[in-house]
């Protein structure tokens, strides 16, 4: 599926096939590609009462490793910085569950998804 395509075409067919995943799955898609100075969050969902930040993983092959385990905690702090100023301007959330999770995508279009990914003190 993605053998051949730049990392930003492989980034965006990735993250079209976890936003339907994640509908299939019932969850209400909020936004995606929330972007401030500080970072970005691919999607931004609703399960039931939970709000759900979610970093979508597409890889055309394992050469690197799982893809779930390419968010490294450098990466963990700036979803978590972009998620509160997400929930600053959306205060109706701000009592809701949080949650981060993962969506990875493999050349077969095989999707792993890893709820509660990370966590961070205070949510």
């Amino acid at each position: 599926m993605f053998a051949g395509e730049s990392t930003l075409k492989k980034g965006h067919a990735g993250e079209v096939l976890a936003r339907k995943y994640l509908r299939r799955q019932g969850f209400k898609v909020l936004t995606m590609n929330y972007r401030t100075r500080g970072g970005e969050i691919d999607i931004i969902a609703r399960e039931k009462d939970a709000v759900v930040f979610v970093e979508v993983k597409a890889a055309d092959s394992e050469k690197f490793g799982d893809p779930s385990s390419w968010v490294p905690p450098r990466k963990q702090i700036r979803i978590i910085r972009t998620a509160r100023h997400y929930l600053q301007h959306n205060q109706d959330l701000l009592d809701k569950p949080l949650r981060f999770d993962v969506v990875a995508v493999d050349k077969d279009k095989k999707i792993n998804h890893i709820r509660d990914a990370f966590t961070v003190d205070g949510y």
